[in-house]
């Protein structure tokens, strides 16, 4: 009686752990995929549907021979313990485009015989995946580094903000070095934000003047108070000035450089004041009776058409003769794009000093940035870039850029129209009764990867363009056998 009652209890013991490794071998976040000494399947863990793409009922007394030859998995890590009868691992490709890690073990029972093959699969499609942008990312970094240091090795970087590249761009830096060592008036034009401020001030830089470099934006100073901040006043000249007066901009100049930017936007009265003080190097303080003279280089800079103003009576012609000395056209930044990849390192490199932080672009927003037309030249592109560093966590700034668009300009991954024209195949598909509905759009799936592939070129840019992820359309690319480029 009581050996029964042992017997019983043995079972159920047996019985209950069963169930557990039932359990355990059910709930595994691996693939478990297990077969006889021949090769055939017999047992296989839920994972592997998801993996294989089969249900466990159409893998369960297969042969992995006849697996690998349908494509269900290739290379097989079982097969190569049924030949060596050694532990194995490979890496394994599906259809769907999965990556795996396979171990196989074998088993030998009593006399030495394999009795079982037990795999474990791990997915690697994603850490593949992301280990190849790391690589790219490294590449592309090395790439741009390579390029900043060939370009500070030629002397490309003019000061610390001036970088020219583009023959253009060396060209006016030139003649300005040389016109840097007299005292010729320069008229500087272009957009706003290209950068006339710190050509101006790198003129001062360069040239043998002791004095101060002194800005005026003309477009700043209210017409009322432009010729007391310009002459400077004395004490008791109007209500609120200084008891002890106060030197003016120009003065403040004196043996250094005065630079006028936005000087299109005087009044034609104020136009008059300025021309004096160009002519005659003196200027009288206001409420004052004495002629000061000074020594100062003048620059101006102005982003509207000086002659067209003329012609409309808008500015003096006296005085635009007289400005135009030498004038210097700064390209836009869209007219540089042999330097702005440089230009975005630098900006982004000053940008990280100033906020003691050391953030890099992923390649996928460095092409954005590259893209894109930048109507607001240097200027915007350093504040975005400034933006970018503080709202960013992390090292890698990887996000989408708000700027506004322009007619003139393309927003940030604007590809070039390639709306798919009308095309049979679909017509074909959808006339086609033998084909089920997952068949269908299978094959509408490839029909449009297909054809993005062939007009965006790259991986990366179909899925911006599909607003999917890369390695998503890497995997379907790999699926439909759709031949692309490395990213």
């Amino acid at each position: 009686m009581k050996q029964e009652f042992d017997m019983k209890k043995s079972v159920e013991e047996l019985q209950k752990e069963n169930a557990e490794l039932e359990t355990i071998f059910n709930l595994s976040l691996d693939e478990i995929f297990v077969t006889d000494g021949n090769g055939t399947c017999i047992r296989v863990n839920p994972v592997c549907e998801k993996n294989s793409g089969r249900l466990v009922s159409e893998l369960i007394g297969r042969n992995v021979r006849d697996l690998v030859k349908e494509g269900i998995f290739t290379p097989s890590a079982t097969l190569k313990v049924l030949e060596e009868r050694k532990p194995a691992t490979v890496i394994q490709s599906t259809p769907s485009g999965k990556r795996l890690h396979v171990t196989s073990t074998p088993v030998f029972d009593e006399s030495g015989e394999l009795s079982l093959v037990i795999s474990n699969t791990i997915d690697i499609t994603e850490i593949l995946s992301l280990k190849e942008k790391i690589r790219e990312m490294e590449e592309l970094i090395e790439t741009y580094n390579n390029q900043i240091t060939e370009l500070k090795s030629t002397d490309q970087l003019y000061g610390k903000k001036i970088l020219a590249k583009s023959p253009e761009m060396i060209k006016i830096l030139e003649l300005l070095g040389r016109v840097s060592k007299v005292d010729s008036t320069v008229l500087l034009l272009g957009e706003s934000g290209v950068g006339k401020t710190e050509i101006a001030k790198w003129v001062h830089e360069q040239s043998n003047r002791s004095g101060n470099f002194v800005e005026i934006n003309c477009s700043a100073i209210p017409p009322a108070l432009f010729e007391s901040e310009l002459f400077g006043y004395e004490p008791g000249s109007f209500s609120g000035a200084l008891s002890s007066g106060s030197k003016g901009l120009v003065e403040l100049a004196d043996k250094g450089t005065l630079f006028l930017d936005e000087v299109g936007e005087l009044s034609i009265d104020l136009q008059t004041k300025l021309l004096q003080v160009i002519q005659s190097k003196a200027f009288m303080r206001v409420g004052g009776r004495t002629t000061k003279k000074v020594d100062i280089r003048i620059i101006v800079a102005t982003n509207r058409n000086l002659e067209e103003m003329v012609r409309n009576g808008e500015f003096r012609q006296d005085l635009f003769y007289r400005l135009s000395v030498i004038p210097i056209k700064v390209p836009p930044l869209r007219e540089r794009r042999d330097e702005l990849i440089e230009l975005i390192f630098t900006l982004l490199d000053r940008a990280n000093k100033k906020n003691k932080s050391n953030k890099i672009l992923s390649p996928h927003l460095l092409d954005e940035l590259v893209s894109y037309d930048w109507p607001g030249n240097i200027r915007e592109l350093e504040n975005t870039l400034e933006r970018l560093v503080v709202t960013t966590d992390g090292v890698l700034i990887d996000k989408e850029v708000d700027v506004k668009n322009t007619e003139e300009s393309k927003s940030f991954g604007n590809e070039k129209d390639i709306s798919p024209q009308k095309n049979d195949l679909f017509k074909e598909i959808l006339s086609n009764s033998e084909l089920g509905l997952d068949e269908r759009l299978e094959l509408v799936e490839k029909e449009i990867l297909k054809y993005y592939i062939d007009n965006l070129g790259t991986t990366r840019k179909v899925a911006r363009h599909l607003k999917s992820s890369q390695s998503t359309i890497s995997r379907k690319c790999i699926k439909y056998n759709i031949k692309t480029t490395q990213n």
